[in-house]
């Protein structure tokens, strides 16, 4: 009796096929100590030509760090007193303006809009400062700071900018009604502005437009910087 074949037989084709597995890598030999050695001195020296190529031209930056003591204890000790004497005096002089009455500003307060301007200012100039006809070449934001903080930072605003010769500076202060003390810091920077130092370079100042701040900013101009003298004193 014959066996019966099946009908189906796609792989009979591959009877007696020999299947050859992947020849293993041949091992490579074992570097030497020295011949390790050598290479990693190769890629230092690599590394270093790099590094020295890609640093060509490069200044160094002069050293910021600050010495953990002062250098002259006294010359602080000094500075410090000196800076003391000059608050005293700036106090001294506004009680003295308030006393006399000869305060130099003159001041008009209509609710949180203010204005202020020396008494000899020429109408038309405060009126170009209220309308923000003046172009404003440098402004200060003493949000986040707290009142001395603020002074410090508005005397050196108000002195650099003269010195540069600017003449028209924004000063954002806030309104202060978040304060249960209220418009504290307002207050404080207008009588900053008005006494002491800064009151000899400030000719006016006024609340500003709604578009730079409106009542919780000020317009402050400031007197022109005298011009030296292009004569040279003789030797």
């Amino acid at each position: 009796m014959k066996e019966d074949k099946p009908f189906n037989t796609p792989f009979s084709s591959l009877k007696g096929l020999k299947l050859f597995g992947k020849k293993k890598p041949e091992s490579k030999p074992q570097k030497t100590q020295g011949e390790k050695h050598q290479i990693e001195q190769q890629g230092t020296e690599d590394e270093c030509f790099l590094f020295s190529d890609a640093m060509e031209g490069v200044k160094p930056l002069p050293n910021d760090r600050v010495a953990n003591e002062p250098v002259n204890q006294e010359s602080i000790a000094s500075q410090m007193l000196k800076k003391a004497k000059m608050q005293d005096l700036q106090v001294i002089d506004a009680l003295k303006d308030l006393v006399s009455g000869k305060n130099r500003f003159d001041f008009t307060c209509t609710g949180e809009y203010l204005e202020g301007h020396v008494i000899s200012m020429d109408p038309r100039v405060l009126k170009q400062l209220k309308l923000g006809e003046l172009t404003v070449q440098a402004h200060i934001d003493l949000h986040g700071y707290v009142k001395e903080e603020a002074k410090i930072a508005l005397m050196n605003f108000i002195h650099n900018c003269h010195a540069l010769g600017y003449r028209t500076l924004l000063v954002i202060h806030g309104r202060g009604l978040k304060s249960d003390a209220g418009p504290v810091l307002k207050e404080n920077v207008v009588r900053w502005l008005t006494t002491g130092t800064l009151s000899h370079l400030v000719l006016a100042l006024c609340s500003a437009r709604p578009c730079d701040g409106g009542t919780g900013a000020l317009y402050v101009l400031l007197k022109k910087r005298p011009m030296k003298s292009k004569w040279k004193r003789p030797l």
